[in-house]
């Protein structure tokens, strides 16, 4: 009896044991899906009052921001109304002082008026400020210049000394003729308490920032306008699309529920805070309430897990044996499941390999296609990009570049007809098309090749375009570069042919007339002889250019002084009619290294444009003369400068083409001669001029001729 008596109480002992497990057991298997549910219902309550709050701050911006806009709409419509004035030139402007003092007394927003010709001086100003002050380069100013209206936005006016937000338009006379420009300066108090009058909660701000996040407007908790930024500057500027509501730290370092829009047709964005506890006080309410349901629920689960236990615990003695048995049948059934699992676990394995050769399969063909030099996008059929390689995004600086962007809408550089049209016939044809020769607005120097290629799924049906883009720029150059080599070439052959074809005839006609003046006894017959041999002479220097020109002589290398050079030239010029009125000034190194040159050439370079100087100063001047050593390279530079009346803009590009002449009597070969010769030295040669201020020829001769010969290594002067 006692042995007996032992055993019941240890079974009885077991059996409590498994009455606690069991109502344990109960209890996390009917609080576990409880604690899902609950955090589920807590996470999706907590995202739909998180939502809300930021709808509802998203509508605030949004509504304040038309606000703004229709206030700023509203006064620039106000001071378009003042463009027409009755006047007829700037020189009556003070006639308008009575008008915009009673505007500024009438309308507060306004701070003061002024006016600017268009030379960007400030001719007018309703309260004398910045009265003669430039405003030339502001870009208030130079929008208006060209016909524009302007709104400056907030920004730091160095003429002011303070923050300013100024409008522009034309100022327009009588006539309705242009005759400056009309700024106005905006009252920012009178700004800012419009958006002090639109903040709400305990602990919202509303302020203004520029696109670069700095503060425009200031703030209640101490932003400092055009000082302070409206972010924590070590996060970054978290500002950056039209709108948007987001979470971040503020520029007090304080996290913040933040909702922005920019106004629009100015860089100004309109951006709501409201520190984060604040706006999130209703999800913190209803987790609380959410707790409180759960505590209750958990002491009546309890409760019924351990009655429940209990009389699970009794069926359980009597199925002790039962699961015995059924515990035998289900160890056989585990192994077979054991074996089931195994095959299972190899054809994931295989499943996984053959996933990732296909990954790998994928990456190839997207990295073949990214290392092809033209850049390659693809497009579905609606026009959506599907894929693109690291040549389009490089040529076309598109970094930003994503995926199911529209290709013609999203990428301004495609919003082209000619481009969709092409387009939509490679889909409606299944045939590539190609746009041999193309150029972009952006672009305009620039020449593309497009090639359209269908792409067919794999029942033949068209799934979109794969569009191939070449830049065939340097191609172009080049084929123009070409057709003008190849017009000069034919110039040359003219030019040697007429050289040839006049020149022998020339001859005879010069020696019959020096035989003509020999035998003349008249003074009179004898000038009209020498005025013939002086035309005649003329056209046979023009020949001689000619010659030089189409069939020039290979220079001759020398050592040669540039420094005497240029000093023997100016000396023998100088006794010439021409040089009598002008002033000469040689400011020469003496460092000056000698270098490796055609004397001759170089003298007729120099002879040609000291005399073109002196032509341009009829009326005397100064020509100027400086040589110095370019600094780090092996190059010498003479800069050859006149006061004289200067060349217009449209001839200077054209002052080296061949028997291009302004002159009356001018052969057009100088200067084209000049080029050419200077080019033969691996040098350069380049022009500046104003128009009545003189012009200034730079040349650019190496010191040293790099795998040419030298005929003469002593050095030479003249």
């Amino acid at each position: 009896m006692p042995k007996k008596a032992n055993q019941d109480k240890t079974e009885g002992q077991e059996y409590r044991r498994l009455t606690r497990r069991n109502t344990l057991f109960t209890l996390l298997i009917f609080i576990t899906p409880f604690i899902l549910l609950l955090i589920f219902i807590n996470f999706s309550l907590s995202k739909i009052i998180q939502k809300q709050s930021f709808n509802q701050l998203a509508t605030i911006v949004e509504e304040n921001a038309k606000i703004i806009n229709l206030f700023l709409n509203d006064k620039e419509a106000d001071f378009r109304s003042y463009q027409q004035t009755q006047i007829n030139s700037l020189t009556e402007v003070e006639l308008l002082r009575p008008v915009f003092q009673q505007v500024i007394k009438n309308k507060p927003w306004y701070d003061f008026f002024f006016i600017a010709n268009f030379e960007g001086l400030i001719v007018f100003s309703s309260d004398n400020r910045l009265l003669n002050e430039s405003i030339a380069s502001r870009p208030y100013f130079l929008a208006s210049k060209g016909g524009h209206f302007f709104n400056s936005s907030i920004f730091f006016s160095d003429l002011l000394q303070q923050p300013a937000l100024i409008f522009s338009q034309p100022l327009v006379n009588r006539s309705g003729e242009a005759i400056g420009v009309l700024c106005a300066s905006l009252k920012l108090k009178y700004f800012y308490d419009l958006l002090f009058d639109l903040r709400i909660g305990e602990t919202s701000e509303l302020f203004l920032i520029n696109e670069a996040g700095l503060l425009l407007s200031p703030t209640k908790l101490g932003g400092r306008p055009l000082h302070d930024f409206g972010f924590y500057q070590p996060q970054g500027n978290p500002h950056k699309r039209e709108k948007g509501v987001i979470v971040h730290l503020d520029y007090r370092g304080q996290k913040v529920l933040c909702a922005y829009e920019k106004i629009p047709s100015t860089d100004m964005i309109l951006v709501s805070e409201v520190d984060l506890k604040e706006a999130l006080l209703p999800v913190t309410k209803a987790n609380r309430t959410i707790i409180f349901i759960f505590t209750i629920f958990f002491i009546v689960l309890t409760t019924l897990s351990h009655f429940h236990s209990r009389r699970t615990t009794s069926i359980i003695k009597k199925l002790t044996e039962g699961l015995r048995l059924a515990l035998d049948e289900a160890k056989k059934k585990g192994q077979a499941l054991d074996n089931l699992n195994l095959e299972l676990a190899n054809k994931v394995r295989e499943t996984e390999r053959l996933a990732e050769e296909l990954r790998l399969s994928k990456e190839y063909v997207l990295q073949l296609i990214d290392s092809l030099t033209p850049g390659v996008i693809g497009l579905d059929i609606h026009g959506k990009i599907t894929h693109f390689n690291h040549s389009f995004r490089v040529m076309f600086a598109l970094p930003e570049l994503q995926r199911g962007d529209s290709f013609f809408r999203s990428i301004p550089w495609f919003n082209d007809p000619e481009l969709e049209l092409a387009f939509e016939k490679t889909i409606m044809t299944g045939q590539a098309h190609q746009i041999e020769r193309k150029t972009f607005s952006t672009r305009p120097d620039e020449y593309y090749r497009l090639s359209l290629f269908p792409i067919f799924n794999g029942h033949g049906n068209i799934q979109g375009v794969s569009l191939l883009i070449e830049n065939i720029t340097e191609r172009e150059k080049l084929q123009q570069q070409l057709a003008e080599y190849e017009k000069l070439s034919a110039l040359s052959q003219l030019a040697l042919g007429a050289a040839h074809e006049i020149n022998n005839p020339l001859q005879g006609i010069s020696s019959y007339l020096e035989s003509l003046a020999e035998q003349t006894t008249t003074e009179e017959e004898k000038e009209e002889i020498s005025l013939v041999l002086e035309n005649v002479a003329r056209i046979s220097e023009t020949i001689r250019g000619l010659l030089n020109f189409a069939r020039p002589s290979p220079p001759q290398f020398t050592k040669l002084n540039l420094n005497h050079l240029i000093e023997d030239t100016l000396a023998f010029l100088s006794y010439q009619p021409i040089f009598k009125k002008i002033k000469i000034e040689k400011v020469l190194a003496p460092t000056l290294p000698p270098i490796t040159a055609d004397l001759n050439q170089i003298r007729q370079v120099l002879t040609n444009i000291f005399i073109n100087a002196a032509q341009a100063m009829p009326e005397g001047g100064l020509l100027k003369v400086v040589t110095i050593k370019v600094k780090f390279k092996d190059f010498v530079q003479i800069d050859i400068s006149d006061t004289g009346c200067g060349i217009p803009p449209e001839n200077l590009k054209k002052i080296f083409e061949p028997f291009f002449s302004t002159k009356k009597k001018g052969t057009g070969l100088g200067l084209s001669i000049s080029l050419s010769y200077i080019r033969n030295h691996g040098g350069e040669i380049n022009v500046k001029s104003v128009v009545g201020q003189g012009t200034t020829f730079t040349i650019l001769l190496p010191i040293r001729q790099t795998g040419r010969t030298v005929f003469q290594e002593e050095e030479k002067t003249s």
